[in-house]
């Protein structure tokens, strides 16, 4: 497989899935409002949890996309956005959302271009969930895909890569300067 290096982090080949230390590709999609919206978008400003949802009907990833949402707080407090792509269309994604009440963007993959590119689709290019968490430079630090066999991580899991993330970056939080005596 052919890498390129950018920084620390690889870019990954044509043909190949993201993984740990990989850029994950940059990609734009309508959001469910319609408006277009790019990883770029978030490029040097927010961590991310990328969560790759199956179709509108599909439950098994509520478990995981409910405490997503519930606990937002959290993830925000780490500096970081959590942005789902559901296999559907604009209509059915604004759906989706006013439906689930997500405060977060859902974008529209309705031909899934992106979930194919990333892994997120199973047998017979069926959706297929799948999870990414990112630093704020696009690199990958943890993936699940359960196209691949991968289960769907705890959220605590996913709290525990933000917070690592968000203590890696020290210029991200305000310094303590030392005080005079």
């Amino acid at each position: 497989m052919l890498q390129a290096e950018i920084g620390s982090a690889r870019v990954t080949a044509t043909g190949s899935f993201p993984s740990r230390g990989h850029l994950i590709p940059d990609f734009t999609l309508l959001s469910s409002c319609g408006n277009p919206v790019s990883l770029y978008d978030y490029h040097g400003r927010s961590n991310l949890v990328l969560y790759f949802a199956g179709r509108a009907k599909d439950s098994a990833d509520r478990p995981l996309l409910s405490a997503l949402f519930k606990r937002y707080g959290e993830i925000a407090e780490t500096g970081s956005e959590v942005v789902v792509v559901l296999a559907e269309s604009v209509a059915q994604a604004d759906e989706f959302r006013r439906k689930m009440h997500f405060p977060v963007p859902v974008l529209s993959d309705p031909d899934m271009r992106v979930h194919n590119t990333v892994g997120a689709s199973g047998a017979q290019a069926v959706p297929a969930p799948a999870l990414y968490v990112t630093d704020r430079f696009l690199e990958v630090f943890a993936v699940w895909r359960t196209g691949a066999g991968d289960r769907l991580p705890e959220i605590s899991d996913v709290l525990s890569w933000l917070n690592y993330l968000d203590s890696q970056c020290p210029e991200c939080t305000q310094i303590e300067w030392p005080t005079e005596d």
